[in-house]
């Protein structure tokens, strides 16, 4: 072992840490500010709008990230739309962030007990007013926890934009190694840079495919290779993924309903 290696490519990795920084900072702004809108929206009196956004929501939750970037950067050009290596990342993990958020906002606004909506409609404010004066300022604080936990989650899985080819720190350590041949090192140093980055700020089955063990996202991957036909497929594999989610999500929200009877 030599750590030297990891003195002279320091600057290196830092360079790709910063694009991380930047990655996740566009993810959260935008996956934040979507996941809010999607959660309120799925308080609307308009019963089938409801049921569209959860049913989006639940779709995303219920597709890895990983498929996600897949599909987004691989499966849209099948029928001619591209979108480059950063603006897919971004979009792929925007859309995981809204979903997840979306779920840290529904959850917090159910957790207030319901009287005091009754209570706040009886003194004569709108459903509006409700919201904004009486339960937002109390779900609000009850959304931070899983929040920062979301937040940490986000950054480490920024990992994954270099598969497509977005330069950040994985990536710079991927570059390091085939210079220098000292895996050990540099990924130690990478693995410290992210532990840094999550402790400021204070799933996944298909990351095995990577290595190269099969499952499904793998088995989608070998048979685009044979067929040329990643739209489809991907499309298919996240079908999938949801259909063995989605009864955790049903099981979840049921056990969640009832520990909130009196």
């Amino acid at each position: 072992m030599s750590w030297t290696v990891v003195q002279e490519n320091l600057g290196y990795l830092l360079r790709g840490a910063l694009s991380t920084a930047g990655l996740a900072v566009g993810v959260l702004v935008l996956g934040t500010a979507a996941g809010l809108v999607v959660g309120l929206f799925r308080f609307v009196p308009a019963r089938v709008l409801g049921l569209a956004v959860s049913l989006v929501v639940e779709v995303v939750r219920a597709t890895p990230l990983l498929l996600l970037l897949f599909f987004i950067f691989f499966g849209l050009p099948a029928i001619g739309i591209r979108i480059p290596t950063w603006p897919a990342a971004v979009l792929a993990m925007s859309l995981w962030m809204m979903a997840n958020t979306s779920e840290v906002v529904r959850g917090a606004v159910q957790s207030i007990p319901r009287g005091q909506t009754e209570a706040a409609r009886s003194t004569g404010l709108t459903a509006l007013q409700t919201l904004r004066l009486v339960i937002l300022p109390q779900a609000l604080r009850r959304m931070l926890p899983p929040y920062v936990g979301l937040c940490t989650i986000l950054v480490k899985d920024t990992s994954l934009a270099a598969i497509i080819g977005v330069f950040e720190l994985t990536r710079a350590a991927q570059e390091s190694i085939e210079r220098t041949l000292h895996p050990f090192e540099l990924y130690l140093a990478a693995a410290a840079i992210y532990f840094g980055l999550c402790t400021i700020l204070v799933k996944d089955t298909s990351l095995a495919a990577i290595i190269g063990v099969f499952e499904l996202t793998r088995a989608a991957q070998e048979s685009i290779e044979r067929t040329l036909h990643p739209f489809e497929l991907y499309l298919t594999a996240a079908a999938i993924y949801f259909g063995l989610c989605f009864p955790l999500s049903v099981l979840a929200d049921r056990a969640e309903r009832r520990l909130q009877r009196p």
